[in-house]
């Protein structure tokens, strides 16, 4: 044997101890989520030719590649779904907010309090004269609007918190981009040493950013011959190499940011998906759609009241009193009682003022049965001479019966979603996550070839000592 099979085991222990540090690094990252597994890959090293007898002879063994054990199709395939998820979970969590506070669930929603309100008319029909009845009515009236304020109030700050959050979220996707191209530096500087060199612990990173990305925007992407990620966004690059282009926000005149280009200022369209586009919905479609209804509703109802009670005379002979008080641009946020109405005298139980006459109070209590809406055509109020087709209890309900089913459908949307998504999180982690199993076992085989190359240097040094050192010595 020449020192040529001395050189092949050398090059033997070398590419197991390569293999041995890749299954300890796995090993070292069971418990990383993010982590893909590696293997090193062994391949024949080049062989040397005899200049005279024109025979090749093999060198040994090479570890070719540290590779990364990953499906890329699954990646691209759990990215296009988490956009969809990070939109629908967004909504389900702000329908669920915006059920809290209309608070129907419980027994002390605006229903309950309408109920009351209409029941205080009805007491004041049987008694048109009680001052104790037109006291317990201005206090249910008030408790009426400080309820339709108060859910106003609730909408409001609820816009405002998403509107916040959608700050946050842009500068979290801001913030990924930076680190995605910072990234693609790196990867491209370590593998540019050579093309068995792969930058396998930046990847994991990377990876990482990128899945996250995904959730909050719907991203495409594909890697160049250098390892760097191209990221666009409706056909836009947000990252090309190590640019990369952010996200600007823009405050509109109600002081909501608003997403823009960076470079062009265009608006840019999430179509619908990622978390930030599911902020962007709930804030400008719907917790405004609810405003509305709500304001719809109250609207409404202060409005038909006032024209009855103005027609009414109060126990004092006042005529032509309004019962509430509000604004016709946001009804639901001014609503209040009449401050006149605090001398109760001044509720119009009757037409003429006369004891015993309540037909004002019988003409309210009637307007909760009067066709006042049309079927929600994003809520049009009824004119006069027009024929309705839902009273108010009725168009309340739609309302509340709206939120519920839009609720339940994002709530299901998010389920599917998630059974799809760990559907394919869990073919992904069957091929890239580690197992201790198949690293001891891998950590076995490497050890055993290790062992055997070790033996051949072994028999070779004995062999090489009893040349050199014993033969021809005999007969001295």
């Amino acid at each position: 044997m020449s020192f040529g099979g001395l050189y092949i085991s050398i090059s033997g222990i070398n590419a197991n101890k390569k293999a041995l540090d890749t299954v300890s690094h796995n090993i070292a990252n069971v418990n990383n989520p993010n982590y893909v597994r590696q293997g090193a890959i062994h391949a024949e090293s080049r062989y040397s030719t005899n200049t005279i007898t024109r025979y090749q002879m093999g060198s040994g063994v090479d570890v070719q590649q540290i590779r990364q054990i990953r499906d890329e199709f699954l990646d691209a395939k759990l990215r296009r779904e988490m956009a969809t998820f990070g939109y629908y979970k967004t909504k389900s969590e702000i329908l669920n907010e915006i059920e809290v506070i209309f608070n129907e669930i419980t027994n002390s929603g605006l229903q309950k309090v309408m109920d009351d309100f209409w029941d205080g008319w009805s007491e004041l029909y049987k008694e048109p004269d009680s001052l104790t009845i037109r006291g317990l009515l201005h206090e249910k009236a008030v408790a009426f609007t400080a309820t339709v304020n108060h859910i106003s109030v609730q909408l409001d700050n609820l816009q405002f918190n998403l509107n916040k959050e959608m700050l946050i979220k842009t500068e979290e996707v801001n913030s990924l981009l930076k680190e995605i191209a910072g990234l693609n530096n790196k990867i491209k500087l370590a593998e540019g040493y050579g093309p068995h060199i792969s930058a396998n612990d930046y990847r994991d990173e990377r990876n990482a950013a990128l899945d996250r990305l995904s959730e909050l925007i719907p991203i495409n992407y594909y890697e160049n011959k250098y390892g760097e990620v191209t990221v666009t966004l409706n056909g836009r690059d947000l990252i090309n190499g190590d640019y990369f282009n952010p996200i600007d926000v823009q405050l509109n005149p109600k002081g909501h940011g608003e997403i823009h280009w960076s470079d062009t200022g265009e608006p840019i369209d999430l179509k619908g998906l990622g978390e930030l586009g599911g902020y962007i919905d709930a804030r400008d479609k719907v917790v405004v759609e609810y405003r509305e209804r709500l304001n719809i509703l109250v609207g409404t109802i202060a409005k038909a009241i006032n024209d009855v009670h103005q027609q009414g005379t109060g126990l004092d002979g006042s005529i032509g009193v309004k019962f509430f008080d509000f604004e016709d641009d946001d009804p639901a946020a001014t609503i209040k009682v009449n401050k006149d109405l605090e001398d109760f005298n001044k509720i119009a139980a009757g037409k003429t003022g006369a004891k015993g006459d309540g037909d004002i109070a019988k003409e309210i209590l009637g307007l909760r049965e009067e066709l006042l809406f049309n079927n929600y055509e994003f809520g049009k109020y009824v004119e006069p001479g027009e024929d309705g087709t839902m009273t108010i209890d009725s168009f309340y309900r739609d309302l509340i019966l709206n939120l519920s089913l839009e609720r339940e459908q994002a709530r299901d949307m998010v389920l599917n979603q998630v059974m799809l998504i760990n559907q394919i999180d869990g073919r992904r982690q069957e091929i890239s996550s580690v197992s201790l199993d198949e690293e001891m076992a891998n950590m076995l085989k490497y050890q055993h070839s290790y062992i055997a190359n070790s033996r051949v240097i072994n028999a070779i040094d004995e062999m090489i000592e009893t040349i050199v050192n014993r033969l021809g010595i005999v007969g001295r």
